[in-house]
């Protein structure tokens, strides 16, 4: 059963106040998809995760914080058209836009994140095209902040893992084929080489549905004896 609390807070850009409902819901029973979202009770706080500003527009976990520089990015174009953009869900607006804030401060990794995200809310309003769209930008995202030497996970070989996840659902086949292939080269941990397998037989399928983990278990090579 998931709680229900409030949060009091005063928008850190405009000054307003603002309430929000937040669940309590921490954990998850079953296995993560392959791109880590998780399991439900968990899973379907999604709604909750970033939160909107109703005055000014600025949209954060906590918008009672702002780092510095988002007051301005928050006043960018590109930020008010995506705050109310038509082909997006709403809740998925509130992710791009925090994606946009954290990108324009050069916080890649966090960005790519936020955009992953907002494709999960596209999923569930079933919007194919507008998920697949957050998906390819979270994947290019990815791909700069690990240029900076910025990731998303400490395990060796989990960003790998995130991306070829992104392509193959972006519908990007051919670049998640390449970055399977590279991986495997690099004798990955067992739980990345599972997954990896997994994916290489998925996009042979031209399958751009979501997967989990537990299935890539399944898909593990026997140990020599």
């Amino acid at each position: 059963m998931t709680h229900l609390r409030h949060l009091n807070t005063t928008c850190a850009v405009c000054g307003e106040a603002c309430r929000f409902t937040i669940p309590e819901a921490t954990g998850c029973v079953g296995s993560r998809d392959l791109d880590t979202r998780p399991a439900e009770p968990l899973r379907s706080t999604i709604y909750a995760w970033v939160k909107r500003c109703p005055s000014c527009g600025y949209c954060a976990p906590d918008p009672g914080k702002a780092p510095k520089g988002a007051a301005d990015v928050v006043k960018l174009p590109r930020y008010r058209w995506q705050l109310d953009a038509r082909k997006f869900p709403n809740i998925a607006n509130t992710f791009l836009c925090w994606s946009i804030i954290q990108e324009d401060l050069g916080l890649l990794a966090q960005a790519a994140w936020a955009s992953l995200h907002a494709a999960w809310v596209c999923d569930d309003e079933g919007k194919d095209v507008p998920a697949r769209i957050c998906r390819k930008r979270a994947a290019d995202l990815l791909r700069r902040a690990r240029e900076k030497g910025e990731r998303l996970a400490t395990l060796e070989g989990a960003d790998e893992a995130v991306l070829v996840d992104l392509l193959r659902r972006a519908g990007r086949l051919r670049e998640a084929r390449a970055v399977v292939a590279e991986t495997l080269e690099k004798n990955p941990l067992p739980i990345i080489a599972d997954i990896m397998r997994l994916q290489a037989r998925l996009i042979a399928a031209s399958d751009r549905g979501a997967h989990t983990v537990a299935e890539a278990r399944r898909f593990r090579r026997p140990v020599p004896l």
